[in-house]
This record gives C-alpha cells, structure tokens and sequence, in this order.
C-alpha cells in the first residue's frame, strides 16, 4: 500500500514523497528534516520582510488617501486656512499668499514599520512682477497613527516666477530606512538662457533640511533639452547612507555624461565623490563649437541692429503713435516702469524690482486712435511675469479723463470675445498653461470671471 503525501512549504517549495507501510520510520524522520525546513524559511521571511524597504507612490484622489492628507495638511496650516474652490492650504509668505496643493504621498515600508511621506507645493493667488521664490511642504509621519515624525510647512528654493516643481521622486537614502524627496525646478529666461535645478529635501531628527549642496542640474539651453536622472545606489556600496548617482541622457536614451556623489553625516549634504564628481562623459555647454558659432552668427545679426529708441513713446509703438505726456506719465506710472538706454544692445523698460530692461510693446483699438481712450500694453520677461515672460495690460480712460490699467498678469495673448457686460467685451487670456481666463468689466473696472480648461485638469492649480 502506498500512501502520497504533500507538503508545501510557502509558495514555491513542494515534495512528494511516495511510502510503503514499511518505511513509517524514515517519514517521520523526512518530516521532522521538512518541519525544521519550514520553520525556518519563515524565519527567513521574516527577517527579510524587516530589512527590505518599498517604497508605493500612492493616488491622491483616493478618498482614504485624501482623508490623511487633508488631515496631515490641516494640521500643518490651519483648518480655516482651506480653500474650498481652489482645493488648497493658504500660507502668507513674506506679504505673498501661497496656495498648497499636495504632490505627492508615498508610503515607504522599512524595518517592520509604515512611514507616510508627504510632499506639497504652493502656487501664488496673485500675480507678481518679481516672483523668484517657490514654497513647499514635507512631512513624515506614522501610518498608524498619523503622529508627525518630521516636517517643514514652507520650505524655500528658488523658483521662476514661484513655479511649483516639475517632478518629485522619492529616494532611499539609509540602510535604515531613511527617505528624501529630489525635485527639480527650473524653466527658460528671456533671451533663451534655461536651466533646470535639483534639490533634495530629508529628514534630520524633527527637521527637513535640503541636502543637494554639490548636486548639480542643467545649465544652459544645450543642457536643457537632455534628461537628467537621479537615483541612489542601493547595492554596490557598504556604507550607511547611499551614494547618489546622476545620469544624463539625451532624447534617444543614449548617455551623455554621468556624475557620482556620496552623502557626508556631518555636513548632512551630498557632496562630490571626487574633485570631478566622479564625470564620465561630456555635458555640452556654451562653449562647444556648435554654440560658439551660433553665439558668433547672432553677434553679428546684434552688430547690424538698429540703434535703441530715443524715448519710451517710440519704445511702445512701431509706427508714428504717440501718447500725449500726461497719458504716458500715467501709464509708466501704473507699469511702475522707467525706459532706459544702457547702451546700444541693452535698452527697455525696467521697474525698482526688475533692473534688467525689457520690452514693451503698445497698440491702440480700432474706434480709438483720435482720443486714445484704449491702449493695449504688453511685454515683460521672467522676472515680470514668471514662467509665462510676459504680460497683457488693458488701460481704459475713466470719466474723469484718466487712464487705468486693468489686467496687468501673466498671459501670452488676449482674445476679446463676444459676450460682454454693461457694453465691454469679454477678455480672454490665454498662453499661462492649458488654463485660459475669462475677464469681465464689473461696471468700473474688469475683474477675474471664470477659468476654463483647454485640456482635462488644465485648471486643477489654478
């Protein structure tokens, strides 16, 4: 008689061992070989289960989700300070309101225990001529209990125009389970100049410090358009805290350059690894011929260029238009704007906030070239009008003979539509994003109506 038996042993292991009435004795020995076996694979488990760390970037319209964080974020800002149709945290930053939005919420499973990381960011509720800070959120804290670890509700890095930041990544950065959140900002400045820059936000004790110190990022527009990877090095290394590697690649995924740096306890930064940060590779840069030629071919076009307006009335307008003193005293007036001649490549607008001059352009509506009683103004760069780099202004002449400026933000073309209100048209701007804005005239003045969206969530930051 022969009896078949099966163990199984997790999910992988299994034996089948075939007996005759006769061999009771070696089974029972077998058993106890396969009974240690077991006991021991789950010790295995265990031991692993408490050593791995997984890191899962969860949603954040997942309404068990949404509740932690609207908790989290509550606490860290005030219940009251929540805007209900912006769907945001308000925060006054040196005399500017930043709006904050959550990013990104990771839960991290390391050493038998559950950490929440939370990453928010804010936007500014109204416009800037000189935005050059961005402000955001980290927080740490206990899954099951939602008892904060570490955090920091406005966090500054620099910013065009207070942008939030293009990506967040969470990283591991200690055997021990430590965490850090790398983002990287940047954008592209009036003349063509771009840049795109890392910093790495992580915990110290009950504080977030940023500890990218000899990180670096893109520079230039050559460098701009190349991707810019960041990950730490979890295997090849038998230190504390991982090295951070940086790979370049370029739009075929083929590598350019790569970059190593190690983290340093007391400094509490990644800093270089060497005294070329480990450079394999050559990222490009101004001086590389091709840009070198470039540069030579428009200094050329800049030596044949025409001489600089010799006041701000020819500066506005292309053709013969000219506002009378009192009209263009008050526009200059409102633009908080003074034209200035540097020299012959360097002229324009500046303003106390915005010393590097920039370009104004003016035009006057059809029904309005007699008494100028509208003008049209727009121009600016990223420092009046951040990422967008430039402005749409809107002067109107008031009964009292006066022209005021009405719009005055960020926004790369305006439509006049064809509702209205009270005789005024509908303004419709648009080139901020995939989110246009609908104006109104309110009987003295247009005022913000509405958003619309020209792709889905086009608006969800707005």
């Amino acid at each position: 008689m022969h009896i078949v038996c099966q163990f199984n042993v997790g999910k992988s292991l299994a034996m089948k061992v075939a007996l005759s009435m006769g061999n009771k004795r070696k089974f029972m020995i077998l058993a106890g070989i396969m009974l240690a076996s077991t006991i021991a694979f789950g010790g295995w488990k265990f031991w692993h289960s408490h050593h791995e760390t997984v890191i899962t970037r969860l949603a954040l319209d997942d309404d068990n989700n949404h509740k932690i964080i609207s908790e989290v974020m509550a606490r860290a800002y005030g219940a009251k300070n929540y805007d209900e149709t912006e769907e945001c945290w308000n925060i006054n930053r040196n005399d500017q309101v930043y709006c904050m939005k959550p990013m990104a919420l990771d839960l991290v499973q390391a050493n038998g225990e559950e950490t929440f990381y939370l990453f928010a960011s804010g936007f500014l509720t109204e416009s800037s001529h000189a935005d050059s800070e961005g402000l955001a959120g980290a927080f740490v804290f206990h899954k099951k209990n939602l008892e904060l670890i570490a955090s920091d509700k406005a966090l500054s890095y620099d910013s065009i125009g207070g942008a939030m930041p293009e990506t967040v990544k969470l990283l591991p950065i200690s055997r021990t389970g430590l965490m850090g959140w790398l983002i990287q900002v940047g954008g592209e400045l009036n003349g063509g100049y771009a840049f795109r820059q890392p910093y790495l936000f992580m915990p110290k004790q009950n504080k977030i410090l940023d500890t990218a110190k000899d990180v670096i990022g893109a520079q230039g527009a050559s460098q701009y358009t190349l991707d810019f990877i960041y990950q730490t090095d979890t295997k090849n290394t038998s230190s504390e805290f991982y090295p951070l590697q940086l790979t370049v690649q370029d739009h075929n995924k083929q590598k350019i350059a790569s970059y190593h740096f190690q983290f340093d306890s007391k400094q509490w930064k990644y800093v270089c690894a060497d005294k070329t940060c480990g450079e394999e590779g050559h990222l490009p840069s101004e001086d590389d011929p091709e840009i070198t030629e470039n540069n030579e071919e428009n200094s050329a076009e800049t030596e044949a260029a025409p001489p600089p307006p010799n006041n701000a009335n020819a500066a506005l307008f292309d053709d013969s238009t000219e506002l009378s003193t009192a009209d263009l005293r008050e526009v200059l007036k409102a633009l908080n704007a003074t034209y200035v001649i540097k020299d012959q490549d360097n002229w324009g607008f500046v303003t106390p906030e915005c010393t590097a001059p920039f370009k104004l352009s003016a035009s006057i509506p059809k029904g309005s070239e007699n008494d100028h009683n509208n003008l049209w103004v727009e121009g600016g760069n990223s420092c009046t009008s951040g990422n967008t780099e430039h402005s749409i202004w809107l002067f109107i002449r008031g009964e009292d003979g006066h022209l005021r400026a009405n719009l005055g933000l960020p926004a790369k073309k305006a439509t006049v539509a064809d509702t209205g209100n009270q005789g005024y048209n509908d303004i419709r701007l648009s080139g901020n994003g995939f989110c246009e804005a609908i104006w109104r005239w309110n009987g003295e003045r247009y005022e913000h109506q509405k958003n619309i969206a020209t792709q889905p969530g086009g608006c969800d930051s707005k």
